[in-house]
C-alpha cells in the first residue's frame, strides 16, 4: 500500500478579501425664492442615482479595511405657493465610508473596491424649515450600500499525481475496483423455493389458515 501524500503547491488568484454594507442618512436643503410664500410640500422624487468610485483607503479611529464610495442623484420637489405650483431640483454629490469586515487572514496584496446601491435613496420626509427670514424645503434621505475588497492572494491546493485506471489513490490508500462477477454465478432463486399463490387461494378464516401453514411447511 502506497502512503503517498498529495503535494501541497499555493496558487496566486485574486479572491474578495471583505465586504461590508452600511445604511446613512442624510438631511438636504432645497432653496426657495424668496417671494414664494405660503409653501405646502406636494411630492418628491429622486432619480439618476450612481456610483462614481470606490476606493480601499484607512480612516482612523475605525480599524480594518474601509471602503470611500464617490456618488450622485437628482432630489425632484414639487410645492405649492401662493395659489400656484413650482417644481424644485437639486443634484446631491456624496462620499460616504463602508466599514468593511475581512475574510480569513488579511494578506491579500494589490487591493481593490466594488462598491453597488442595494437600496436605491428615498425620501423619508420632506418638509418646510424656516432659516433666518428666508425658507428651506428639508428632504430626509436614506440609502443602503455595499462594498468588497478584492484582492491578490495566494490559496493552498494538494495536486495528485497521475495514476493507472486500475487502482486509485486517496489520502494514501489504495482504492481497487471490485471484481467482476463471473456469468451464471449470481441466481435470484439459487438454493431457494418460492410457491407463488394468487390472493384468491388463501384462506378466509384463522381456522383454515392453520391448516394451509400445515400443506405448505418444510
Amino acid at each position: 500500500m502506497t502512503t503517498d501524500r498529495p503535494e501541497i503547491r499555493e496558487i496566486i488568484t485574486k479572491a474578495v478579501c471583505g465586504q461590508g454594507t452600511y445604511k446613512y442618512q442624510r438631511s438636504i436643503d432645497l432653496e426657495i425664492p424668496s417671494d414664494h410664500k405660503s409653501i405646502q410640500v406636494l411630492g418628491n422624487f429622486i432619480s439618476s442615482a450612481a456610483l462614481d468610485d470606490a476606493a480601499v483607503i484607512s480612516k482612523p479611529p475605525v480599524s480594518g479595511k474601509v471602503v470611500q464610495v464617490k456618488g450622485h442623484y437628482n432630489v425632484h420637489v414639487w410645492y405649492a405657493y401662493d395659489q400656484e405650483t413650482c417644481a424644485a431640483k437639486t443634484t446631491v454629490n456624496f462620499i460616504e465610508h463602508i466599514p468593511v469586515k475581512t475574510l480569513g487572514k488579511e494578506s491579500a496584496a494589490n487591493m481593490q473596491a466594488v462598491a453597488k446601491i442595494l437600496e436605491k435613496p428615498k425620501c423619508r420626509k420632506a418638509y418646510v424649515k424656516n432659516k433666518g427670514d428666508t425658507a428651506v424645503i428639508r428632504v430626509e434621505i436614506e440609502q443602503l450600500l455595499a462594498a468588497e475588497v478584492i484582492g491578490t492572494t495566494k490559496v493552498k491546493v494538494g495536486v495528485m499525481q497521475p495514476v493507472s485506471a486500475s487502482v486509485a489513490t486517496v489520502k494514501g490508500r489504495e482504492l481497487l475496483p471490485p471484481p467482476k462477477p463471473v456469468p451464471g454465478s449470481l441466481s435470484p432463486v439459487q438454493g431457494n423455493y418460492f410457491d407463488l399463490k394468487c390472493e384468491e387461494d388463501l384462506p378466509d378464516d384463522d381456522e383454515d389458515f392453520d391448516d394451509y401453514l400445515d400443506d405448505y411447511s418444510f
